[in-house]
């Protein structure tokens, strides 16, 4: 074991800030209990609900359910690359204290957000990036008071893991836990980028939106359903897509930004693929053919989300359709992401591609043989 405490320490290290917040939620004693009051345009002491009044851990779309995905796939790829990162750890004893140190940043983090005050600085400088503080009624936004805290801890997490891995592996270290570190990487860019800019204004995104939602519309007509596709509907400084389906007894209305149509997943896709290919030694060819492939099978699983959240919408209510949207909807892409890229592990391993050809090429032959003897059977 003595050559094994320090990837053991490290990946422990990583992990506990997720245990810790893991417990904090569930026991209701996070921070950020503070709310923006627009009238003294100050802090009032308040009981944070949107992190004290639900379990962030089941939410995937701006909640922490991806941090039990990032920890699996984290160890996961350290049981798959013990030996790559024995080989790789650095001898320098400053750089591997170093190491640890980084890894050790985001409990410090944690801690400091939830018992020290460090939740009412982060707010603070919320309000001074212009993230929205309250709604039109006064309540306080959840743009704030739950999305600005959850992007920069995810980012929080994604530079100091990364960090510490560079340090104890060298830059090289970073293939080991690619999929991982761009789970979390992509997921903390995302939510920031929609919290900054929320409701679709972000336009290079948000024109990605449009097909998406045009390509659902026309699934939702193929079915039978009676749909109204709407561009673009106004909301603020937003041109958003918007869908009307009717089912015959009642109707579900959507107006979709980018992070509601899956772009994020499409952005995720590329990058974890990119990183995944770099590991591997496929042709250059099958890159391409995969790469294009998954692409495709990306798209179609942001459109599959958005049917499936009107469907519960517009059967089981508005409710039931946001948290479908919250909880499950993400986990279109996800999945698909990551059983495309099992599926070419498969392939790849098992050299499914090479024994198809050959069961094609016997079977060809065979019926090149069977032809041949009819041919030569008397009239």
């Amino acid at each position: 074991m003595k050559q094994y405490w320090f990837h053991i320490t490290l990946l422990i290290l990583i992990i506990l800030p997720i245990a810790l917040l893991y417990t904090f939620d569930y026991i209701n004693i996070e921070g950020y209990n503070h709310r923006w009051d627009p009238e003294t345009n100050t802090f009032q002491d308040w009981n944070n609900t949107f992190f004290n009044s639900s379990f962030t851990f089941d939410v995937t779309w701006k909640g922490r359910m991806f941090y039990l995905f990032f920890a699996w796939f984290l160890v996961m790829e350290a049981a798959f690359g013990w030996q790559e990162m024995n080989k790789r750890k650095t001898q320098n004893r400053i750089l591997l204290a170093s190491s640890l140190a980084c890894a050790a940043i985001p409990t410090g983090y944690i801690l400091a957000t939830n018992f020290l005050g460090l939740d009412l600085s982060l707010l603070q400088a919320g309000i001074t990036a212009g993230i929205p503080a309250v709604y039109s009624d006064n309540t306080p936004s959840d743009f704030l008071h739950l999305f600005w805290p959850l992007s920069f801890e995810y980012l929080i997490f994604f530079a100091f893991f990364t960090t510490a891995i560079i340090l104890a592996y060298k830059p090289k270290g970073i293939k080991t836990f690619a999929i991982s570190l761009s789970l979390i990487g992509a997921i903390g860019i995302a939510y920031l980028l929609d919290t900054v800019f929320p409701f679709g204004v972000l336009k290079p995104l948000q024109e990605l939106a449009l097909p998406i939602t045009a390509t659902t519309a026309a699934l939702f007509d193929l079915l039978g359903y009676k749909v109204m596709f709407t561009f673009p509907v106004n909301s603020g400084d937003s041109m958003l897509p918007a869908l009307l389906v009717n089912n015959g007894t009642s109707a579900a209305s959507v107006a979709v930004s980018w992070a509601c149509a899956g772009v994020y997943s499409l952005l995720l896709y590329v990058l974890v693929m990119l990183v995944f290919f770099k590991r591997t030694n496929i042709s250059s060819f099958r890159k391409l053919l995969y790469f294009v492939i998954g692409l495709v099978g990306t798209f179609f699983a942001a459109v599959l989300r958005i049917f499936a959240i009107i469907l519960v919408y517009l059967y089981d209510g508005k409710a039931a359709g946001v948290t479908f949207h919250n909880t499950y909807g993400e986990l279109f892409g996800f999945t698909w992401i990551f059983g495309f890229i099992l599926m070419i592990v498969l392939i790849e391993r098992f050299s499914l591609v090479e024994r198809t050809q050959i069961g094609i090429a016997k079977l060809g032959s065979r019926f090149r043989i069977v032809q041949e003897s009819r041919k030569d059977e008397p009239a």
